[in-house]
């Protein structure tokens, strides 16, 4: 039983790196496309009059021979505005057939830093950090990351990418988080409500970080 639900674990998360490989070759293609196309380049302005040219000085010019300079007309660069990535737009389109789904991707951590500099290393490795919606430090060397399930596959395989592991076998709600010494000889069962009561604490503080309607969104998935 349990190579078979090894097995099964391989193939979703074999399927889920090439569903995001799709996607990144998706926007690896629209970017080129829009390299190829040209942006048109402004008219250079014409030379302004010589200052070395001789003024007459007989007479002076009569009005009719007194001509207004040239003008020249100066193209403007057309308004490039940022675009969304493909994905957000065809989100857009999506039906909202069923609620929104959350959960978390838990990874291990050789020791904990300010959640701005986690955000940061993330980027590095070109994961997109504004999908993970907040991080957490669910134990003493795993961090936990909060994202919606649609945002699971990319991550996943950029995670698989840098060679990261991901905890699928770790449990918040586990009693063996709790260590505190003075716990020690608390019953399993006393131990799992701690644990729950320490994960809600943690939930908590994560929906206070959180703007509606995602607020909303995910305080009505997890109570």
């Amino acid at each position: 039983m349990s190579t078979h639900l090894q097995t099964i674990q391989r193939l979703q998360n074999e399927l889920a790196i090439a569903n995001a490989k799709i996607h990144q070759l998706q926007q690896e293609s629209a970017s080129l496309r829009k390299q190829v196309s040209s942006v048109p380049t402004p008219t250079a302005n014409s030379s302004p009059p010589s200052e070395s040219t001789p003024l007459s000085s007989k007479r002076p010019r009569s009005p009719s021979n007194d001509a207004a300079p040239p003008t020249t007309k100066v193209s403007k660069l057309p308004n490039l505005k940022p675009k969304h990535s493909l994905s957000a737009i065809a989100r857009r389109f999506s039906s909202p057939t069923a609620p929104s789904s959350f959960t978390f991707i838990h990874v291990p951590i050789h020791r904990r830093l300010p959640i701005h500099q986690l955000r940061a290393n993330l980027r590095e490795l070109h994961i997109n950090t504004r999908r993970i919606l907040d991080i957490q430090y669910s134990d003493r060397y795993v961090a936990s990351f909060l994202i919606h399930t649609g945002f699971e596959p990319e991550l996943r395989f950029q995670l698989y990418k840098h060679k990261i592991t991901i905890r699928d076998d770790f449990d918040p709600l586990s009693p063996t988080i709790i260590r505190d010494p003075t716990l020690l000889n608390e019953s399993i069962e006393r131990k799992t409500k701690l644990a729950r009561h320490v994960f809600l604490q943690r939930l908590g503080s994560a929906f206070r970080r959180l703007k509606a309607p995602l607020y909303n969104a995910v305080t009505n998935y997890f109570l």
